[in-house]
């Protein structure tokens, strides 16, 4: 097998029997390559809520203007700004514990904190924009919940759920009270479960594509032991909001997780490591925002509960439900990137594929606006609709801050 511009790809036996479903695999052993150039039309889509929605923003304005309605209030601000630093080499935003950039690698020890809007927490308030429109796609909308399209989708489907009465910078702040987090975490988990029952696994055309034998074989108690449920630390954007995919990943997610790079140790937190830790009933002492996830790990080690191990378990199984799960066909693809940046294309000879010039970036960019389900149904220009949070907040003492 070669990956030069010469000789075409050949994929060996193994992998167009059985892995290619996958959406992603390993060439000889050390080269990656992942399903690619989806071609329009050949995926099914689920649309978000379009009747009974707010098509108007409840209040003009954005989080400065927000802020300066209520008097610019120090835990108001908490609310409606995210912390971080911005890459002077690169522009990017990254979490503000990371010592370099995680785009370019630049050294950020001396970059100060910068804020930036929270996104979350204005669709709490039912705010009208920021640089774009805050406009959501909303899977189910309750006094207390919003659960709604992932924009940077990892899998055909993936939620994000935040709370809409309750203030919490990230999932830390759940270990004040265990108890009550207990049951906000399960009524998180059992509403965005809801909506891939009612929504998803409905759609026997979504579940037949997506999933293996169109999950005939399994119960809806082991569908739900597939999902992957988490949150990050530090967080995009400073709500609770709890990360919910049901498998399988998208080809080039999958390929991302092969190489490591998603769900990364020390920075997700599966929701069973959360449930262990809320379940023991022991607040965590002083718990404050400079509280480090090291000494959470190392606190509640000492009570049976090893973060560590968790972690491993839980990614060795988001990668055996992905396998489990998967029923990507190539006939939906035009060929395989590969992670030397290569993009080839499929012959009419089963496994043969030719080198081209395209690029596997500006690839993966049009992959991800023709397989998501965000903001679905598109306009007659293939832009995205949303609407905004019909039971929007009105004053900031709606919100109980933890």
């Amino acid at each position: 097998m070669s990956t030069s511009s010469s000789t075409p790809l050949v994929l060996d036996k193994r992998i167009v029997e059985k892995e290619i479903s996958w959406g992603a695999f390993t060439l000889e052993g050390k080269t990656l390559g992942h399903l690619a150039k989806a071609k329009e039309n050949a995926f099914i889509h689920v649309n978000q809520l379009t009747t009974n929605v707010q098509t108007s923003a409840p209040v003009v304005g954005t989080n400065d203007d927000f802020l300066s309605k209520h008097g610019n209030a120090e835990g108001l601000q908490r609310q409606m700004k995210n912390k971080g630093k911005k890459c002077p080499q690169c522009g990017k935003v990254v979490a503000f514990t990371l010592p370099t950039c995680n785009q370019c690698g630049h050294n950020l020890k001396d970059v100060p904190l910068s804020f930036s809007n929270n996104v979350f927490m204005a669709f709490v308030y039912g705010l009208e924009k920021g640089p774009f429109p805050f406009t959501i796609s909303i899977r189910l909308e309750t006094p207390e919940i919003i659960v709604f399209d992932d924009l940077l989708a990892l899998s055909a489907c993936h939620l994000n759920v935040i709370p809409t009465t309750q203030f919490l910078p990230d999932w830390r702040y759940l270990l004040k009270d265990p108890k009550k987090g207990l049951e906000l975490l399960n009524t998180l988990f059992d509403k965005s479960w809801e909506v891939v029952k009612a929504q998803f696994l409905a759609n026997e055309e979504w579940r037949k594509q997506y999933i293996k034998d169109g999950a005939k074989n399994l119960t809806e108690d082991q569908l739900r032991s597939h999902v992957i449920a988490g949150f990050n630390y530090p967080p995009s954007q400073f709500q609770l909001h709890m990360q919910f995919m049901l498998p399988p990943l998208t080809p080039f997610h999958y390929f991302q997780y092969l190489l490591g790079t998603h769900y990364t140790e020390g920075r997700f937190f599966p929701v069973e490591y959360a449930r262990q830790v809320l379940a023991l009933n022991e607040p965590f002492p002083n718990l404050n925002e400079n509280t480090s996830v090291e000494e959470i790990f190392a606190f509640f080690k000492t009570k049976g509960v090893d973060y560590h191990q968790i972690h491993a378990q839980c990614y060795a199984r988001y990668g055996e439900s992905h396998r489990l799960l998967a029923n990507f066909n190539p006939d939906q693809f035009e060929g395989i990137s590969t992670s030397d940046n290569k993009f080839f294309q499929f012959t009419n000879t089963i496994g043969t594929l030719n080198e081209t010039s395209l690029d596997p970036k500006q690839i993966q960019t049009q992959d991800k606006t023709t397989i998501q389900n965000y903001g679905r149904p598109y306009t007659s220009d293939n832009k995205t609709t949303g609407s905004y949070y019909k039971y929007a907040k009105q004053y900031p003492n709606d919100v109980n801050v933890w």
